[in-house]
């Protein structure tokens, strides 16, 4: 196990002063990722991210860039998504953790699909501090243990992560059109069997 600090450089997303710095502009400038822009799995939810005008300058590190892990660090979800890069520049708030893995020992998808994993999860939870709103510190995030494997192999293990989850979509698929199939024909037996007979003569 390899201390995540050691693998990659951990900040807090850019902090916006000010009421109406993350107020959405359609005009704006920058695009702005949020919690909620972000599925349990690890996907982006949306392609029309909200864009935003900060009042003030933000820095070049602030902004993402491809391979960026992010994480956020309230909430009760843990979850994880590799930014793949978009042609405006993006930007996240204080809520994410931002992780910029040395991309020489560690893969992007295979570090965020180690945060999103079962034992992680429990890990992350226990370094959850607060009731109202969980929070885990970006100092805690830094001392948690990371498995490293070879680069060939954390690759591998993303391929068949990602195809068992395709399978797992296909399939919840094929059990919603089978539902929907059963209940169209149970319809159509029940109208057929409610409809009144005609009397001989």
């Amino acid at each position: 196990m390899t201390p995540l600090s050691s693998l990659a450089e951990i900040r807090m997303g850019a902090t916006l002063r000010g009421r109406d710095a993350t107020r959405p502009d359609p005009n704006g400038s920058y695009l702005f990722i949020r919690i909620g822009d972000i599925s349990d799995d690890g996907a982006l939810l949306t392609d029309d991210l909200q864009r935003i005008e900060p009042n003030e300058p933000v820095s070049a590190r602030s902004c993402l860039l491809p391979g960026d892990v992010l994480f956020p660090n309230r909430g009760t979800r843990n979850t994880a998504l590799v930014f793949r890069g978009l042609d405006t520049r993006t930007i996240v708030g204080p809520q994410f953790v931002v992780i910029r893995p040395d991309q020489t020992r560690v893969v992007p998808d295979y570090l965020a699909w180690v945060l999103r994993s079962a034992p992680t999860q429990e890990n992350l939870n226990a370094l959850k501090k607060g009731t109202h709103v969980p929070v885990i510190d970006r100092g805690a995030l830094a001392t948690l243990p990371i498995p490293l494997p070879p680069l060939i192999q954390q690759r591998q293990i993303v391929e068949i992560a990602s195809l068992a989850q395709q399978e797992r979509q296909l399939t919840e698929r094929l059990l919603q059109l089978r539902a929907q199939f059963t209940n169209q024909q149970l319809v159509r037996f029940a109208q057929k069997s409610a409809a009144p007979s005609v009397p001989f003569l």
